[in-house]
């Protein structure tokens, strides 16, 4: 008799319309470089709130994981899962530090490649953890591009499905603690 597969679900932060892009299939392209089998089904939770509410309430898999803006330095990691109270849910809930923009921050070769332009030159001289407001930054340094001014609607899905996975996975202990937990998920 075999086993039953677990279900697995994953709620991010971020809009579930496709009327301008699916960052859904933005942020599948992206795990699927790193988890090869047995994929979280991916919902996108909207606002921050909205997603905390569909995570809290979802009771259709085996085990649910979430994954939401930091919008701080990831020292208040443990304080924001107060404030929001998550804290219950430490285990299944993860960060993007600061917003999903710092992860594109953290590999200036794909933003340079992506734009056509040799904007890295132009990124601040800082660990990407500690940039406020990546997108800000983003936005800044793609204003003469071709492709024009970051757009999350329109930039995002495309630079998520370029990224290094495994890249993401050395930078940023909270992409690498989704990545095991969704690999290896315990009850505990």
């Amino acid at each position: 008799m075999s086993k039953r597969k677990k279900k697995k679900v994953l709620i991010i932060e971020g809009s579930a319309s496709t009327a301008t892009g699916d960052l859904k299939n933005g942020f599948s392209a992206l795990l699927r470089n790193v988890i090869d089998q047995d994929m979280p089904k991916i919902f996108m939770g909207n606002g921050k709130f909205q997603a905390i509410k569909r995570f809290k309430k979802h009771k259709k898999a085996d085990f649910c994981f979430l994954l939401i803006d930091l919008d701080k330095d990831e020292e208040f990691k443990e304080e924001e899962l107060k404030n929001l109270k998550l804290d219950q849910y430490k285990d299944w809930v993860f960060f993007m530090v600061q917003e999903v923009e710092a992860w594109f921050i953290s590999q200036p070769e794909v933003l340079d490649h992506y734009y056509q332009t040799p904007i890295s030159s132009k990124l601040p001289k800082k660990r990407t953890q500690q940039i406020k407001k990546p997108s800000d930054i983003l936005k800044s340094i793609t204003k003469k591009t071709k492709k024009g001014t970051y757009n999350k609607k329109e930039h995002a899905i495309a630079l998520l499905k370029i990224l290094d996975a495994q890249q993401l996975r050395t930078d940023f202990e909270e992409f690498d603690r989704l990545i095991e937990k969704i690999l290896n998920p315990t009850d505990k």
